[in-house]
């Protein structure tokens, strides 16, 4: 509803006369009302209840809310501005003026430091001027002044605005350090007096801290600086990042020593290293030489007596008895660093006795460890724990005694109160650490001495596992080896392993350290084979040959060694990496037929075939698949005629069994007609009639030779499992089955009934082995190889869940390397360089009127019932119906309201896209989920006269191929195609346009209805439309579709959305931004 036009009329005694037109829907109506304070006393309108007497119609009343919405906005008093907005004002105008006065400057200003150095502290000052220099009295008063841009005027001559931009650019690094320490200044002091609006000190010198004194060193560095030491004394000093050279003298003073250095020399700290001034230069020091002369420098600065002729010298005093403590504390680095003087000193004799320890380990039981420390300084030996006096002559290393009292406490608690000597007793933890880690860290110290009974307490490496594979009769022969370790004990050693603990305890009292080594393969290949226990402990088993890969991947990337491995499975192994790549001739009939990546698929089939192993031919849609089963099955024909022609004896002349193909119903007979074309010579019967024709037609292929019989058999998924009786007890050479995605769920009947049939070899045909859920995966193999991704249970515990939930990478790494051999996926873009482009676009409509109405309040009463838990109570097929009904308000409302007679705001889309690209010249192929919906696109379509073909489930098999060929020739430029209906098995080629109505919760399924004409033998470019109704469900469905993408394309496939595994959350984030 919206107001085209509102006018108002005032009245005496405040009366107020309101006149509109008002457009609702497609009309526009008349209204009227008369208002007296905030009530309607008379009212009329055009519309069919505007002049009732049941109260002021819809219109009347969206009238009156517009005036009170009127009068409200003329009546709302003035915004006033602040004071603060109006200062912004001023000062920001006042600085832009300020910046351009500055850059008319035509001499920049130049900004020097100026340091005072104390003892242990500096302050900087500023000069400022171009050719005479100034003292800047007051720096907070000039940081003000920079960020303001005011004019300061320093003497005759010397004014301007003080701008960043009038400094020269050699004195802005220094300028904004200055600006910074100001600032930091100012705000601590506004801190410190609560804000009082007290006026700022006068601050000629600020003090600067330790990181402001490095940024300033790096300023500096190299160049020269003016200083002023704590006597007033002025000098220029060079500021250079180097040691400085001054002597450290020492000489006898009686029976102690007197150490002296120059007392020019002032020193503080920065944050990152020393700094040390003598006059003539700024050094910044080294880290050593930080380390070894801080704290000397300052200590004698603070307290060293001048001395000298002319006090040029500071000096300290050493008593005899501190000498060799200070000595090896202070003296012997300075010695390293060259600078100690002392030519009448022999430090020989005041160099302390080096500190040696020594532990001494012993035991009496296997859960038993004692130590005894000992420390000794030359003949002097005694307990670090006892409380024993130590002679004061004794210069000790406390720092290195320090380590060794923590070290001991840290691995031994408890003292042993007849011994004195430290104990571990019945504790196997802190035991097992001592042995593991803390011996090393004992040895680094000092002498370790071990016992007889400790010798044997020994922590043992993690044991590296290997194995044996041979290959015979089908099965492969499995040898487990643990070096060692008895196969009874290596159960035990397992089950530790799986609890993640650090260690086992071997009965002998050796440790054995569990981590690294082989146990983790071993636990793998335990679990993945499943492993009985006597297999276990006899250290041997026969698994499944498909197991091959398996093994190989354990001992190809060093997890687990291989120490036999014989001729035959080497061969196996080899063949199956080598599948891709193994030259088998192609048969002539095909030979110029398949194309290179359609050979190697080709080849990799009779590879795993010659092995009786299965595969997923996962090949993107519109690849041939269906040409390369073909290229299979003649080969393996072709090559069994020879064989027999020849006379050659043995297994290879036996009569060949025949191959089954299951496909779904709509597929049957394009199967047939592919044989018929690209191998004709392939004896083919396509199973189809009532239940007695086709007993009659199994039955007579039973009698009949197999030199006579069908050499292959097609049937559908629903015949199969019709006539299953008919085809237990008999073997095929081959079973395909084609869309195998229809198996996904293995509880299905369709799902046994393929996986009942007896067959050598088995190969599944999918553009998308996953679709919803990894169990559809599962299904599939349990197909191809029963029991190769082990039961379901197992198979979810072990990969679906830790993959899905968890999204576990080692577990998608570990399904990724079980699977990769037996399924073989090539993608368009990667193997049909000549297939044109493919681009896709989403087209938004945008829904108005009685069908957002409608939309808006389905949406809020969905909602509603997710918010108050139906998703998960007993609600949930009413949630799903609600779903679909939102869904099909977005396609056009009439799917779902008889009554409905607005506009679709989409369908209106649709047929002005289709009615412009066929005027254009262009063949289009729509999809919709709904075959409602397309039977009224193809009503909104003859209407502008346009044909169409209409392809639904309910279409005929004849009919649906007579129109599939009259599409490729004939002047119907649009194919209306229900999504499950034409989804598969389809070749449309001739359209090059391709409209998805509505979006499907899975996106795989959308991608196969594509490949119906994004495909092998299309040769123009190829747009794929999107129709989305904007701001609702469907606008978010494609951000969940992009999300659940990524897990399937891990995997193997392309689509992963399923609505069954949504959370009440992903249903909610639906309708995020929407009502």
């Amino acid at each position: 509803m919206k107001i085209i036009k509102m006018s108002v009329d005032t009245f005496w005694k405040g009366e107020v006369r309101v006149q509109g037109q008002i457009e609702d829907e497609t009309k526009v109506y008349q209204t009227r009302i008369f208002i007296k304070g905030s009530q309607i006393y008379d009212y009329s309108c055009s519309c069919a209840e505007g002049n009732s007497f049941r109260g002021p119609c819809v219109h009347a009343k969206a009238l009156q809310e517009a005036f009170a919405r009127q009068q409200k906005a003329e009546h709302t008093p003035p915004v006033s501005t602040s004071p603060e907005i109006r200062m912004m004002i001023r000062e920001y105008t006042n600085r832009e003026v300020a910046r351009i006065l500055g850059e008319e400057e035509r001499e920049p200003v130049y900004l020097h430091p100026y340091l005072q150095i104390r003892r242990g502290e500096v302050l900087l000052e500023a000069r400022i001027g171009r050719e005479k220099r100034y003292i800047v009295k007051n720096l907070l008063e000039f940081a003000q002044a920079v960020h303001s841009g005011k004019r300061v005027e320093y003497g005759k001559g010397m004014a301007f605005e003080h701008v960043p931009s009038a400094f020269a650019p050699e004195s802005r690094p220094f300028l904004d350090l200055l600006l910074e320490e100001a600032d930091a200044y100012i705000r601590h002091y506004e801190e410190m007096r609560g804000h009082a609006g007290l006026p700022l000190p006068v601050m000629r010198a600020l003090t600067l801290g330790s990181a402001a004194r490095d940024r300033l060193f790096d300023l500096l560095e190299g160049k020269e600086v003016q200083t002023e030491d704590e006597k007033g004394a002025e000098r220029v000093c060079r500021v250079e990042r180097k040691d400085p050279r001054f002597p450290v003298e020492v000489e006898a003073r009686g029976d102690g020593i007197a150490v002296t250095v120059p007392s020019a020399l002032t020193s503080f700290r920065g944050e990152q290293r020393l700094y040390v001034a003598d006059g003539l230069h700024l050094f910044g020091c080294s880290e050593l030489y930080t380390e070894t002369m801080g704290v000397f420098l300052e200590q004698m600065e603070q307290g060293g007596r001048e001395c000298g002729s002319r006090k040029e010298k500071r000096e300290l005093l050493v008593g005899s008895r501190d000498i060799p403590l200070f000595y090896a504390r202070v003296l012997e680095g300075m010695e390293a660093l060259g600078i100690l003087q002392s030519p009448e000193i022999d430090w020989e004799k005041y160099r302390p006795e080096a500190l040696k320890a020594r532990f001494e380990f012993d035991s009496d039981s296997p859960d038993e460890l004692r130590l005894r420390p000992t420390l000794s300084y030359g003949d002097f030996t005694f307990s670090p724990l006892a409380d024993e006096h130590v002679p004061r002559e004794i210069c000790r290393d406390v720092p290195a005694e320090f380590y060794i009292s923590r070290l001991i406490t840290r691995y031994f608690s408890y003292w042993e109160d007849e011994s004195g000597e430290l104990v571990i007793r019945g504790d196997e933890e802190a035991l097992y650490q001592v042995l593991s880690e803390g011996m090393t860290q004992f040895q680094e110290v000092g002498e370790v001495w071990l016992s007889e009974s400790v010798r044997h307490l020994r922590v043992l490496p993690p044991p590296e596992v290997s194995m044996g594979v041979s290959l015979g009769g089908g099965w492969l022969d499995l040898k487990i080896e643990t070096a060692g370790i008895n196969p009874a004990e290596l159960l035990q050693v397992l089950s530790e392993y799986r609890q993640k603990k650090k260690y086992y305890r071997m009965k002998n009292g050796e440790f054995l350290q569990l981590s690294g080594g082989g146990l983790q393969a071993l636990d793998s290949l335990t679990a993945d084979l499943g492993l009985t226990k006597s297999e276990f402990q006899a250290g041997e088993a026969k698994i499944p040959a498909y197991r091959a890969f398996y093994l190989d991947s354990l001992s190809g990337d060093g997890r687990m060694k291989l120490f036999q491995r014989d001729e035959a499975y080497g061969m196996m192994v080899r063949d199956l990496k080598t599948a891709q790549s193994v030259s088998y001739a192609v048969p002539a009939v095909l030979e110029k037929t398949l194309r290179e990546y359609q050979k190697i698929g080709y080849t990799w089939m009779r590879t795993l075939a010659r092995y009786h192993f299965g595969g997923i031919l996962a090949d993107d849609m519109g690849l041939g698949k269906t040409l390369q089963v073909i290229a299979l099955l003649t080969a393996f024909y072709q090559e069994k005629t020879e064989q027999k022609a020849a006379g050659n004896e043995g297994s290879g002349s036996e009569l060949p069994l025949p191959s089954l193909i299951v496909c779904p119903a709509s597929l049957v007979y394009n199967w047939g007609q592919e044989f018929a074309r690209f191998s004709p010579g392939i004896r083919v019967l396509l199973i189809a009639g009532t239940a007695k024709e086709r007993q009659e037609q199994l039955e007579e292929q039973m009698r009949m030779e197999a030199s006579e019989g069908a050499q292959v058999i097609i049937t559908s998924y629903d015949l199969l499992k019709r006539d299953r009786e008919a085809y237990l007890g008999r073997t095929f050479e081959y079973e395909i089955i084609d869309e195998a995605q229809v198996i996904k769920n293995a509880k299905t009947q369709g799902a046994k009934a393929v996986k009942e049939i007896s067959a050598n070899a088995r190969f599944a045909l999918t553009g998308t082995p996953v679709e919803n859920r990894l169990s559809e995966l599962w299904s599939i193999f349990d197909f191809l190889m029963p029991g190769f991704l082990y039961s379901y249970r197992k198979f979810r515990e072990r990969y679906e869940l830790p993959i899905v939930k968890n999204q576990d990478p080692e577990a998608l790494t570990a399904l990724r390397r079980m699977t990769g051999p037996f399924v073989l996926r090539r993608l368009k873009k990667d193997v049909l360089r000549e297939l044109p482009t493919k681009e896709e676009r989403i087209v938004y409509s945008a829904a108005s009127g009685r069908q957002q109405k409608l939309y808006t309040a389905s949406a809020l009463k969905l909602k509603e019932a997710l918010a108050g838990g139906a998703w998960s109570g007993n609600g949930k097929l009413e949630v799903l119906s609600q779903l679909m009904r939102l869904r099909q308000i977005c396609c056009d409302p009439a799917l779902c309201f008889e009554d409905y007679t607005g506009e679709s705001a989409k369908l209106e889309t649709c047929v002005s896209l289709i009615a412009s690209a066929s005027a254009a010249g262009h063949k289009i192929l729509l999809f919709s989920q709904f075959a409602s919906m397309l039977e009224r696109i193809r009503e909104r379509l003859l209407q502008e006269g346009i044909s169409s073909h209409l392809l639904v489930g309910a279409t005929p098999k004849e009919e649906r191929s007579r129109m599939v060929q009259a599409f490729a020739s004939d002047e119907v430029p649009v194919f209306l195609i229900s999504l499950k209906a034409g989804g598969t098995g389809l070749n449309l080629t001739a359209a090059d346009i391709v409209i998805h109505y509505d979006p499907w919760w899975n996106v795989a399924a959308q991608n196969q209805a594509t490949d119906r004409a994004y495909r092998i033998g299309q040769e123009k470019p190829v747009t794929v439309y999107k129709l989305i109704l904007k701001d609702t469900i469907e606008e978010n469905l494609l951000k969940l579709q992009n999300a659940k993408l990524a897990l399937a394309a891990q995997v193997v496939s392309e689509g992963m959305v399923s609505l069954g595994d949504l959370s009440q959350n992903e249903l909610m984030e639906l309708f995020e931004q929407n009502p």
